[in-house]
């Protein structure tokens, strides 16, 4: 009689679920910034539909951007950083807030999160000069 081993899926450290959240930012970022380019675009063009179809996708990026800041603040406030890793210079204090326990893995994260965020400052700039100039 044989008897099957069930395995269980891998579970995450809290150190490698915060990497994780700071990539999954990362990515909405990035799809938030297509979306303002694309809202540009449409702009530019008197695409009203286009127009609007990217003012409901920005919303709803940034409902989910929201969970999951929300998501890495629970992640922070598990590992034990005072008030999650948004407290006292966000995610830019990670590295003096974790100490030994900043990974590598953490540090790309947060660096391409912080660049995602310029990149996306850059994109809602241009945007607000299309409009002044308009």
């Amino acid at each position: 009689m044989s008897t099957a081993v069930a395995s269980s899926p891998t579970l995450s450290s809290p150190i490698d679920s915060l990497a994780e959240a700071l990539l999954l930012e990362r990515r909405l970022l990035d799809e938030l910034n297509v979306v303002v380019r694309r809202q540009r675009t449409a702009v530019a063009t008197d695409d009203l539909d286009a127009v609007s179809d990217c003012v409901f996708a920005t919303h709803r990026m940034l409902v989910t951007l929201r969970e999951a800041r929300s998501h890495r603040r629970s992640i922070g406030a598990l590992i034990g950083l005072p008030g999650g890793v948004d407290s006292d210079g966000g995610t830019d204090s990670l590295e003096r807030a974790l100490g030994t326990r900043m990974t590598p893995a953490i540090r790309a994260a947060r660096d391409e999160l912080h660049a995602a965020a310029r990149a996306l400052a850059r994109e809602v700039a241009a945007s607000r000069n299309l409009a002044a100039s308009s």
